[in-house]
């Protein structure tokens, strides 16, 4: 009895932090619905840095009593993982212009196959065979929900996406390893702050560098006051409450059960862009969705599993 209880709270315990993943799920799947439309008054690396901006600012004064705990094991970590995100993000939201938004979201997931892995190299932490089942299960689920199997193919668009995905792999384990023991709100801080310096530098470098006399991304912005609105909204949920929320999560649950959750932010782009006509439900789609959710099931009963064992 009193191992069934141990076991109970234990369950208690983690609960919330499942349902705070599930709120960061529904924010990040609204997204790249959301981004195309922003995209008509600013460019994606522009608004990258606005969006990091005003993430960075709201941080600030939701820390500002803490900010005299930042020191050197802060920097250390997130300095590398504020790059690689912030690097990611901006390549995906390249990426967005050239592909659909449902396989903008799908191909984000690579991630699910790359946190294994890394965690492997950096702790020795043998992913097990459920996981790695899961895993490989979930990147095949994106890639037929992305519709690699019409003629769509796999363009620049799908390659950039790809290359985010990733690269957020990394991210995921890093932060996993080596920021569990940091307090989130300052963690992610300082990774706004280096997303903001990579951003504008980003807007810069491609504005200038040109392919074809043509610059590889031209600078637009206005001062489009009701577009700003939505910018910063959108940065203070999805930059700064879902990536606090995710970096606590990550204290509680298995880095590589967060990777496998994450695809149903996917499910949600993709039901959203059919709904609104910016992509068309397919086979392909739905039978993608079933593999996701299988794998997502599947990675949690070998968490479960290892859970009872301890």
């Amino acid at each position: 009895m009193d191992m069934v209880s141990v076991e109970e709270k234990k369950s208690v315990a983690v609960a919330p932090y499942y349902l705070s993943l599930c709120f960061v799920i529904f924010v990040w799947g609204m997204c790249p619905v959301i981004n195309p439309y922003i995209y008509t008054v600013f460019s994606p690396t522009v608004c990258s840095g606005i969006s990091g901006l005003a993430a960075a600012l709201s941080l600030v004064i939701m820390n500002f009593k803490k900010l005299k705990m930042i020191n050197a094991d802060y920097f250390k970590i997130a300095i590398p993982t504020g790059i690689i995100n912030s690097v990611a993000s901006i390549i995906q939201k390249i990426g967005l212009l050239y592909t659909t938004p449902a396989r903008y979201a799908f191909l984000e997931n690579l991630s699910c196959v790359v946190v294994p892995v890394m965690m492997f190299f950096l702790v020795r932490k043998k992913p097990g065979a459920i996981k790695v089942i899961a895993s490989v299960l979930c990147l095949f689920g994106c890639f037929v929900l992305a519709g690699a199997d019409t003629s769509g193919g796999i363009g620049a668009g799908e390659l950039l996406c790809s290359m985010a995905g990733i690269l957020y792999g990394f991210n995921i384990a890093l932060t996993a390893v080596y920021a569990t023991k940091l307090i989130s709100g300052l963690y992610v801080f300082l990774h706004m702050v280096v997303h903001v310096f990579v951003s504008f530098a980003a807007t810069l470098a491609l504005n200038y560098i040109e392919i074809g006399g043509n610059p590889i991304e031209p600078m637009r912005f206005e001062w489009n006051y009701e577009m700003l609105a939505i910018i910063v909204v959108v940065a203070i949920l999805s930059n700064t409450l879902c990536w606090t929320l995710r970096t606590d999560a990550m204290k509680h649950i298995d880095a590589t059960i967060v990777a496998i959750m994450m695809p149903f932010s996917a499910v949600v782009t993709g039901l959203v862009s059919v709904a609104f006509g910016l992509d068309s439900i397919s086979y392909s789609f739905v039978i993608g969705a079933v593999i996701v959710l299988f794998a997502s099931i599947l990675s949690g009963l070998g968490d479960l599993k290892i859970n009872k064992r301890h």
